[in-house]
């Protein structure tokens, strides 16, 4: 019973996080657009919290580009989505708030502890935060950043694990 408390005890003390990363263009499915934008992400989960850390840099999409009425959603203009066959759905949202800031030729993002059951919660994912992290290790997982040029999606890059 002493050795199981003590590995519960250090399990909650070292959180896991699994690194993720994502290329985003407009030349690769599912957005094949032939835009010229290009993004880079780094997405950090952590699975103690259960929390969302994202580091994301577009350029060549400007706010004033970006989806409108996605924009003023609680979706935002770019978000997570999970590929099944013909089955896409959205798994979450990079909502459009100060996390958001506009560089000189496009933007960034910088999200700290995003809790994963408010993000599943504003795009009405029934996605436990389980079946989300063993998604994002086995689905074909896309960040995309939808603009009022291509509505579905004018860059995007599959999620996969970092390096």
């Amino acid at each position: 019973a002493m050795l199981a408390a003590a590995a519960a005890l250090f399990g909650t003390a070292h959180a896991a996080e699994l690194h993720y990363s994502a290329t985003l263009t407009g030349n690769q499915y599912p957005t094949e657009t032939g835009s010229t934008a290009t993004g880079e992400a780094s997405i950090v989960v952590d699975t103690n919290s259960q929390t969302i850390d994202a580091n994301i840099t577009i350029t060549g999409i400007k706010f004033d580009q970006l989806a409108q009425h996605l924009a003023h959603s609680r979706m935002g203009p770019m978000h997570l989505h999970r590929y099944q066959g013909d089955d896409v759905t959205l798994i979450m949202p990079f909502p459009f708030d100060a996390t958001y800031a506009e560089t000189a030729d496009g933007f960034t993002v910088t999200i700290v502890d995003y809790p994963y059951a408010a993000a599943a919660q504003a795009v009405r994912s029934d996605l436990t935060f389980d079946q989300f992290v063993a998604a994002l290790g086995g689905d074909p997982i896309y960040l995309n950043v939808h603009t009022n040029a291509f509505g579905d999606g004018e860059i995007a890059g599959r999620v996969s694990a970092a390096d």
